[in-house]
């Protein structure tokens, strides 16, 4: 028998509770105005609730109070990175309606505005995650060429962001002179430095450290929360509007839609949604040297749309890629001088619903590697 006084104590367990951390809605972690509610398990996220609004402009009723001949430049602020996506989505709707017929010119002239703006939006989602991972380097290389493309957008339109160059029945002018040509010296530019990003930091060690294996979207998961875009193809899905539903002429363009196989590896997480991007840059490159080439000559519009525009009773819906997804967009006219709804379906939102299932499990120090690597656009899910 064992006296008592030589048995040995009984360990003590070390007792951790969870954690409550409100981050937002102003953070350097963030990418935008929002507020993460997180439960902690010492650096692990247990769980989160993702609240939004903090940009609400009452866009949608803005629509209703105006003339439909301002609607564009309306639309042309629901995502300040690709404002052409939501001028186009509109107009394809209102046209729709009152049944005009653009004309082939000021078509391919939106697709090359199109893809120079998804451009300048994956260019900037680059530079983001590279500067959440600290390689301010990459930075500075991906925000000097992006200067280039947003030098077109000044020679034509006159504006660097807000473009406001799309217009019921086609564009507000005719290309600038030289625009073409420098569009295609941009190309040659893109195409020579997308490998100095591949050797600068996709295959960095560090970066991969960060990104390999985090933040995965699962393959099934992707119809469940209804996600599109570069996400999605990230996951495995092939879905591009471009291909399955081509608008403007896309029908008419040779390109290929990047995806990650499950043989690739790494199957959704933070490193494929970057390699997407980087290949759709290339392959946005090669339709507008396609669409830069072939540019007919003719009109490009069908005739100036004055105050009195006004389309006849009806709705429409219509559907375009935009950078971070399918971006949808549903108009209905009772025939008056203004709208009677106009709303938009934006990729975001998808995305917002995901955060909670997505974040669990994962530590906090990837936190803003992963909310960047989602390329949420909270200016359009607010509207």
């Amino acid at each position: 028998m064992i006296h008592e006084h030589l048995q040995e104590p009984e360990k003590e367990r070390l007792r951790t509770d969870l954690a409550s951390w409100e981050i937002g809605p102003y953070h350097g972690a963030l990418p935008a105005p929002m507020q993460l509610q997180l439960t902690l398990d010492g650096e692990v996220i247990v769980s989160a609730r993702v609240e939004t609004g903090f940009l609400h402009r009452g866009l949608e009723k803005t629509f209703e109070l105006h003339l439909w001949q301002s609607a564009p430049a309306y639309a042309d602020h629901l995502d300040p990175e690709g404002s052409v996506f939501g001028e186009l989505a509109l107009c394809m709707a209102v046209e729709e309606i009152a049944r005009i017929d653009v004309p082939e010119r000021a078509k391919r002239i939106r697709v090359i505005l199109s893809e120079l703006t998804r451009v300048t939006a994956h260019m900037g989602y680059v530079a983001r995650i590279a500067r959440s991972v600290g390689s301010d380097t990459m930075v500075h290389y991906v925000l000097r060429d992006r200067e280039k493309v947003l030098d077109l957008f000044e020679l034509l339109s006159g504006a660097r962001f807000s473009v406001n160059f799309l217009r019921f029945g086609g564009v507000q002018a005719d290309v600038t002179e030289g625009f073409i040509e420098r569009v295609l010296e941009v190309c040659d530019l893109i195409r020579f430095r997308l490998k100095e990003y591949n050797d600068l930091l996709t295959f960095n060690h560090a970066f991969l450290k960060r990104t390999v294996g985090v933040g995965i979207i699962p393959h099934g998961r992707v119809h469940h929360y209804g996600i599109t875009g570069p996400n999605a193809r990230a996951s495995g899905h092939s879905l591009d509007v471009r291909k399955v539903a081509p608008y403007s002429g896309y029908g008419r363009v040779d390109f290929e839609i990047p995806m990650v196989t499950p043989e690739y590896g790494n199957e959704g997480d933070i490193h494929a949604r970057f390699l997407i991007r980087l290949r759709e840059i290339a392959q946005s490159v090669e339709i507008l040297r396609q669409e830069a080439e072939a540019i007919p000559k003719g009109d490009f519009s069908v005739g100036p749309i004055d105050k009195d525009f006004v389309p006849p009773a009806g709705e429409a819906y219509s559907r375009v890629e935009s950078s971070r997804g399918l971006l949808g967009c549903h108009v209905v006219s009772d025939g008056g001088r203004s709208p009677r709804r106009i709303q938009f379906r934006p990729p975001t939102f998808s995305l917002l619903a995901a955060i909670p299932e997505l974040v669990r499990g994962v530590r906090i120090e990837d936190l803003p590697v992963l909310l960047m690597s989602l390329d949420l656009g909270i200016a359009e899910a607010d509207r």
